[in-house]
């Protein structure tokens, strides 16, 4: 996600083969899935960080989930102590690279997957070229690295962590919150499952929603605990959820910290100018990639597509707070639409699809 919000707009989709139409038969039944969505798994790139207790669900089920390519990292090699929670190990893979293990494993479910073993520590440049990073090493230091480089290449990424009976997952984006917001100090690892021990069954609890937060961020299939922390107590197996926002070490502003110097169009003067061909007015959409999916205001733009000219700007979000923030960091003239989308689809005025990019890369 950027200074405001994610990095897409329309997933791109990819056409279905049979097979995938078979395996994900049951996604499709859902009643936001359909062909469209298989579509948008069909092109997703995905990289697994750990192939461990938490790794080991969220390679299995992004596995059967019908995505592009699946890359997974890992320096370790299996341990028989590994094999009561890293589900996709048996004693004959003991001392084998979990990165290889895990990668056959997921091609045995999905031939048409492309399926990359890496076998070291997490590198920055491995980012590149994914949609969605997936944080599964369970090691703030390991976290931080991903955080700070998927800040680099705006790409959001899902964390989990397991230690005793205690668990937490959450979606991280830098143009609307990161890792350093919910650990704002510089700390080393504390704890460890060889000293503190962990519930099995945990890693796989957590592992699971780890996997389907990315099919939430590719596809729509629920909402992503972005801006939320989900945590479970696994001694009386309760969850519960705290808000998270922008701290105040940040790199990014608060939105809320924000001075309001912006000024409003209401939707219907906003949806004049549009319709207007002699108004120049250019629409920046600053919301996430999974909002815009949903529609965007005709003829909007990403943050990175906007031109560099002096063409007056109006600044669209969900519902403003992220517009200001964003209207606060140009010099160009710029203007808030009021109430953000959710005043634009009241009034049940036009909605493209996105035609916004998903990756940096493209």
């Amino acid at each position: 996600m950027s200074t405001t919000d994610p990095t897409d707009a329309p997933a791109p989709v990819s056409p279905v083969s049979p097979g995938r139409r078979r395996l994900g038969s049951r996604t499709a039944a859902l009643d936001a899935g359909g062909e469209a969505t298989l579509g948008r798994l069909a092109a997703a790139r995905v990289l697994v960080v750990g192939a461990g207790g938490l790794g080991a669900p969220v390679v299995a089920y992004l596995a059967g989930s019908g995505i592009a390519r699946l890359t997974i990292v890992d320096p370790d090699v299996v341990d028989a102590s590994n094999l009561a929670r890293q589900t996709l190990f048996g004693t004959a893979d003991i001392g084998a690279a979990k990165a290889e293990v895990a990668a056959a494993r997921a091609r045995a479910v999905d031939p048409e997957c492309e399926v990359v073993a890496v076998v070291g520590a997490f590198r920055p440049d491995l980012v590149a070229g994914h949609d969605v990073v997936v944080d599964a090493a369970d090691s703030v230091v390991v976290t931080r690295a991903v955080s700070d480089a998927c800040a680099e290449r705006r790409v959001p990424f899902v964390w989990g962590t397991v230690l005793g009976y205690d668990g937490q997952v959450a979606v991280f984006d830098d143009r609307v919150v990161d890792f350093h917001d919910l650990h704002p100090e510089v700390r080393p690892d504390e704890g460890s499952c060889a000293v503190d021990g962990v519930l099995p069954a945990l890693c796989g609890a957590v592992g699971s929603v780890m996997a389907a937060q990315v099919t939430a961020l590719v596809a729509g299939l629920g909402e992503p605990l972005l801006g939320r922390v989900l945590s479970v107590d696994a001694r009386r197996w309760r969850w519960t959820e705290s808000p998270l926002r922008r701290g105040p070490a940040s790199r990014r502003p608060d939105p809320a910290a924000v001075p309001d110097t912006a000024g409003r169009i209401a939707p219907a003067a906003l949806a004049a100018r549009v319709a207007d061909p002699a108004d120049a007015v250019v629409v920046v959409d600053v919301r996430t990639p999974e909002e815009r999916r949903a529609g965007v205001v005709p003829g909007a733009v990403a943050p990175e597509d906007l031109p560099d000219d002096t063409t007056p700007v109006v600044v669209v979000c969900a519902r403003g707070p992220r517009a200001i923030a964003w209207a606060a960091t140009t010099p160009r003239p710029t203007v808030v639409l009021d109430g953000g989308m959710q005043a634009w689809e009241r009034e049940g005025l036009p909605i493209e699809q996105a035609h916004l990019r998903l990756h940096s890369d493209d």
